[in-house]
């Protein structure tokens, strides 16, 4: 099953996240609990930064190739570290409507996820009962559903595991508030 679009949000009642999802086989809902996101989390931020870190290298590198400076979107500004110049670039984006949770055909629990990273996309592998679903992601939408998780995070008052740069991007985000759905 490929998903699409998502809704993440954390459900005070449950104590976990819930991830509405569109797939080719309808609306779907996966629960995740805090053990599975404090061991997803460090992998998704990793490939994260590896990925925009890589990124942002081969735009300077083909600036500086073309006799021109960076392009603004990419050009880390002073002081801010590139993941949250790049996140901060992204939240550029239109208002997307979210997953209504309560036309889900199924609700799982998910036990497992496995990551693939692919070049510049990482494939997400939820492990269900009877079969798999596949989140397909680049960069900017990972950093938007890790948005999602931050703040849903803030509210569950889980323990901190968040980078600094993530914190500081949240904090700026607060000053021109866009929303994180995605």
């Amino acid at each position: 099953m490929q998903l699409s679009k998502l809704t993440t949000r954390y459900v005070a009642e449950e104590d976990r996240f819930l991830v509405s999802a569109e797939s080719d086989k309808g609306n779907i809902n996966l629960w995740l609990t805090q053990r599975l996101i404090l061991s997803l989390i460090p992998h998704l931020l990793n490939w994260l930064d590896a990925n925009t870190s890589q990124h942002l290298d081969q735009a300077e590198r083909t600036a500086t190739a073309e006799g021109s400076s960076p392009p603004e979107a990419t050009k880390p500004q002073e002081g801010v570290p590139p993941q949250v110049a790049s996140q901060l670039v992204s939240q550029t984006r239109r208002m997307v409507s979210r997953v209504d949770a309560g036309k889900a055909n199924r609700s799982v629990l998910v036990q497992t996820l496995h990551l693939q990273p692919r070049g510049e996309m990482l494939k997400l592998v939820f492990q269900l009962t009877d079969e798999e679903a596949i989140l397909l992601l680049q960069p900017e939408h990972l950093r938007i559903w890790l948005g999602a998780f931050y703040n849903g995070w803030q509210n569950a008052r889980w323990p901190d595991i968040w980078p600094e740069w993530m914190k500081q991007a949240h904090k700026i985000r607060r000053q021109y508030p866009v929303s994180t759905m995605h």
